[in-house]
């Protein structure tokens, strides 16, 4: 089993840019995701043609993997 940290923000021209992180700290919080999320669309940090307008969604999603051979 795996996690994923998957933050959506929605960019300036309408579309929606969506960022991965593995395996996230299991004492994870909602408001320290916010919180980064915060920081990098005031940074400006990534490079997106008109920038990231604002937050879209945020999830932790676990994947169960069964391995048939």
């Amino acid at each position: 089993m795996s996690t994923k940290l998957t933050m959506s923000f929605k960019c300036a021209e309408g579309s929606t840019l969506s960022c991965n992180i593995d395996d996230p700290l299991d004492e994870l919080t909602a408001v320290q995701v916010s919180t980064v999320m915060d920081d990098i669309i005031a940074a400006d940090a990534l490079d997106i043609k008109g920038g990231l307008r604002e937050k879209a969604s945020a999830e932790i999603i676990t994947i169960m993997t069964n391995k048939l051979f």
